[in-house]
């Protein structure tokens, strides 16, 4: 019977370290040393040779058992075995183990079928509070930026408004600029199109009710809520003369590990450079940007048929 009781400090050390290189793991879950008896140089190495196999192999087996568990909430412990391509007597003791630590249960808490636990949320709010928002952006929108040289910002919603909370800037001499801390209404611009495309109908309406969507005098609100539609839809935002006339802005959302939109990826050019060969450069490096950006913070896509995520 492999030596599941070994396994949840194994399996936790094995997601750390997929994240990011400042994420470290608390020393609590790292891996304990396999505990050896004095023995001859040539046992103990075959011996340290066949513990790194079976740990490296139980990791692999039990991270496939989890990603299971995520993907089929509600098997029963054979068909998750099938689905992780795990043997069944190593499956029915790591779920026991695994939800020991609270990060699997019995479906209705009785059976013999299996979820994901509730400890995962306190796992996923401690990583999301040690994540580095800019620090994971910034090689994405350095290889944005040299895609296409025009200039890329990343925008957060603070309220009613969106805020520029970091940039990198063409190398053009004719580009556009900003800086940290810049804020505009959230209506206005491709960046606030799409940090408002994940709002529902009740909350646009919010939005327009407020102080700062009060402010939108001349907006055509109907045509600006379908517009919205479009974005979510096509993944991009695609505004000429938002901030101003001789601005032009192509604009993704990016998701976090609970779905919701927490940034836009912008790429921002005058507007006398636009070309039908640059926007398409443009939408498709704002959408590839906004999604790796995305599953770097843990967003995994819905099954769509019709191409939106």
């Amino acid at each position: 019977m492999p030596r599941a009781d070994l396994l949840i400090d194994e399996i936790l050390f094995h997601i750390y370290a997929d994240g990011p290189a400042s994420l470290k793991p608390p020393a609590e879950l790292l891996p304990m040393p396999p505990r050896t008896q004095p023995t001859g140089d040539d046992e103990i190495s075959h011996r340290d040779e066949g513990e790194q196999r079976y740990r490296v192999e139980a990791v692999t087996r039990a991270v496939r058992l989890l990603k299971a568990l995520q993907q089929h909430p509600g098997l029963d412990t054979a068909a998750l075995a099938e689905a992780a391509d795990a043997p069944l007597g190593f499956t029915q003791v790591a779920l026991e183990t695994i939800a020991k630590q609270g990060l699997a249960r019995h479906v209705d808490g009785d059976g013999d079928n299996w979820e994901l636990g509730f400890a995962w949320l306190r796992l996923a709010a401690a990583r999301s509070r040690q994540i580095d928002l800019r620090e994971l952006a910034l090689p994405i929108m350095r290889r944005m930026r040299d895609a296409v040289d025009e200039t890329v910002i990343l925008g957060v919603r603070r309220g009613g408004r969106r805020v520029n909370i970091d940039y990198v800037e063409s190398t053009q001499a004719i580009r556009r600029v900003t800086q940290h801390g810049h804020e505009a209404p959230l209506h206005v611009g491709a960046s606030g199109r799409a940090l408002l495309c994940g709002l529902t109908a009740e909350e646009i309406g919010e939005y327009f009710a407020s102080d700062a969507g009060r402010n939108a005098r001349l907006l055509d609100v109907e045509k600006f809520i379908a517009e919205l539609a479009d974005v979510r839809r096509n993944g991009y935002a695609d505004v000429k003369g938002g901030l101003s006339e001789d601005s032009w802005a192509v604009a993704a959302p990016v998701r976090d590990h609970t779905r919701a939109i927490i940034a836009a990826l912008t790429i921002s050019a005058p507007s006398d450079r636009f070309t039908p060969e640059l926007e398409a450069a443009c939408i498709a490096n704002a959408r590839e940007g906004a999604a790796e950006l995305s599953r770097l913070l843990g967003y995994t896509p819905a099954n769509r048929t019709d191409g939106a995520s």
